[in-house]
């Protein structure tokens, strides 16, 4: 699924009552929570236009100290009273919101006074400022005109936004330097081309003529910011310490210590690196280690992929509902599609599902979309082979798997099932949750037998598991435990079979993005609490209910969605 970079959203100072304040009333959890996200989605309009929030579509988030400050006095205050409620007088449900709004908060505290993108990774701007023009484009949630104007006031506000950035950023790691360099000169071609071409079709000659003015603006920005980037010497280090990778775990309601978090994590990449190399040896008994090479080959044509996901999309479906493993809100299906243009350098396969609180009923607005990257028209034919290599057959069959069916794209149709639910469930986003589900969906559905025993389906079922096993290990390896970045780059190429392009890429990813030992973390989650339902419910234990009961706890800390299944809390390991 499409994510950012984990970061904060910057909100501005709103008044708010204090209950320790003389004679001032506390705040019921339901006027906390709709002052809290208010707030938020006003000063952070950039995310607020992806959850479908658009008040703010023609402004940018105002990242200065002085603004993060406020917010951060504000999110005190409402730690404060969100600590000081009666929960005598909450529900059960409402008992569980008041945890996650207060983990949501202690997140957002935990970037502001610890993790402090704005100050360290000059890449927080740049993610900035690409996210707040694509989240303008990438749905018709308004006529395109509507959309296009509020394009042109963000790239107007591009310049003051970068200009900032060159008297905030301080200690800034080499590794985050890199990245910036790499993501910046990405971003010229996306606004110099892909924006313009995504309004192509606006016939008003005015909008058009102040596009190619902010256009320009913006082009000239970037240049300025990678003039200063290109004159940054690094300084700093990425590292976190175990401190913040403690709280890291905890604003996504884990009380785990790390070592049993790492501990769980290289068990499963043991296990899994022994089920892939026994699948390379039953695949080819002479020549085992060819086996991946050879499953490689077994691809669609760059004219077919589209075709071909689609295929497997309707098969997916079918096998979920013939095998009754998770009840589903509607049987519709996502729109499979090649990856827009401007999105192709940074991602592969992804799932497109509009925001929780979209309520535009225009034609696709409320549409979901199977992105798939076609190879390059200037790859070379040795390149356009390693391209489709990586769709071949059976690992486009997971990826569809997690992405869609019944990974993201089902968890985004439970989503807007449930109207009912309390602003704070909705807009809950664990890291863990969303993609431990995806994640544990590949095993889970090879394991009730999709594919019907295809052991190639099985080897890349497994390749990407020993992915995620080795994020898990190289995120808190390098953020907590003295595992250098060459270190974790090995642990990937030795360990998980990554390439070594693919195994430093991987790697460097833990530096900026901690949180994704996420994948592996929320899959052992899941299975762990399904292990304890199976053994407390016996032969009553249903793997449909279990699943209906998860997705529709929502996306939820998974500690909230065991306590809610089972009626206690428990160890999640």
């Amino acid at each position: 699924m499409k994510s950012t970079t984990f970061r904060h959203a910057v909100t501005y100072a709103i008044p708010f009552l204090l209950c320790v304040s003389g004679g001032a009333r506390a705040r019921s959890l339901a006027e906390l929570a709709q002052a809290h996200y208010q707030a938020d989605w006003a000063a952070g309009p950039v995310s607020a236009t992806q959850l479908g929030i658009h008040q703010g579509d023609s402004r940018l988030d105002d990242v200065s100290f002085a603004a993060i400050a406020a917010q951060t006095t504000r999110l005190h205050g409402e730690q404060a009273e969100i600590a000081a409620l009666d929960t005598a007088g909450l529900s059960p449900p409402e008992r569980d919101d008041r945890d996650v709004l207060a983990a949501a908060i202690g997140r957002e505290l935990l970037a502001n006074e610890r993790i402090q993108p704005f100050h360290h990774d000059p890449d927080s701007y740049i993610s900035l400022a690409t996210n707040a023009v694509y989240s303008l484009i990438d749905r018709d949630y308004a006529p395109p005109a509507d959309r296009l104007r509020a394009v042109i006031a963000r790239e107007q506000a591009i310049p003051a936004m970068l200009a900032l950035a060159e008297t905030q950023l301080a200690g800034v790691p080499q590794v985050f330097l890199d990245i910036a360099r790499e993501d910046l000169d990405g971003s010229f071609s996306f606004v110099a081309k892909d924006v313009p071409e995504a309004f192509a079709g606006v016939r008003d000659q005015a909008l058009q003529n102040q596009l190619a003015a902010s256009t320009k603006v913006t082009l000239a920005a970037f240049t300025r910011y990678k003039a200063f980037l290109g004159g940054l010497k690094a300084s700093g280090s990425f590292v976190l310490g175990p401190d913040v990778m403690r709280a890291l775990l905890a604003a996504d309601l884990v009380d785990l210590p790390i070592d049993t978090v790492v501990a769980a994590g290289r068990a499963q990449l043991a296990k899994d690196k022994a089920a892939f190399i026994e699948i390379e040896r039953r695949l080819d008994k002479a020549h085992p280690a060819d086996s991946l090479v050879l499953v490689r080959h077994d691809h669609p044509p760059a004219n077919k992929l589209i075709a071909t996901a689609t295929d497997q999309l309707h098969g997916l479906q079918d096998f979920v509902v013939g095998h009754h493993i998770v009840t589903l809100p509607a049987m519709i299906l996502p729109t499979v599609i090649e990856t827009p243009p401007f999105q192709r350098a940074l991602i592969t396969a992804a799932m497109d599902w509009p925001g929780a609180f979209e309520t535009s009923t225009r034609p696709g607005a409320q549409t979901s979309f199977y992105y798939i990257t076609p190879p390059s028209s200037a790859f070379t034919p040795e390149q356009v082979e390693q391209a489709l290599g990586d769709f071949n057959r059976p690992e486009l069959e997971i990826t569809t798997a997690h992405e869609a069916m019944p990974g993201h794209f089902v968890q985004g149709l439970t989503l807007r099932a449930h109207p009912e639910w309390s602003l704070i469930r909705k807009a809950a986003q664990s890291y863990a949750t969303t993609e431990g589900w995806a994640h544990y969906s590949e095993q889970m559905m090879v394991d009730q037998g999709f594919g019907g025993g295809d052991l190639k389906i099985r080897l890349m079922q497994l390749q990407d598991a020993l992915l995620r096993d080795c994020r898990l290990v190289d995120a808190f390896g390098m953020q907590a435990q003295g595992m250098s970045l060459a270190d974790a780059t090995s642990l990937m190429q030795t360990e998980c079979f990554q390439s070594p392009m693919s195994a430093y890429k991987e790697a460097r990813r833990g530096t900026e993005d901690p949180g994704y030992y996420s994948y592996t973390l929320g899959k052992l989650m899941i299975l762990h609490l399904r292990d304890d339902m199976q053994r407390s419910q016996g032969a009553a234990f249903s793997l449909t209910r279990f699943h209906d009961g998860l997705l529709g706890a929502g996306l939820v800390p998974m500690t909230i969605i065991r306590r809610e299944l089972t009626g206690h809390d428990a160890p999640m390991l």
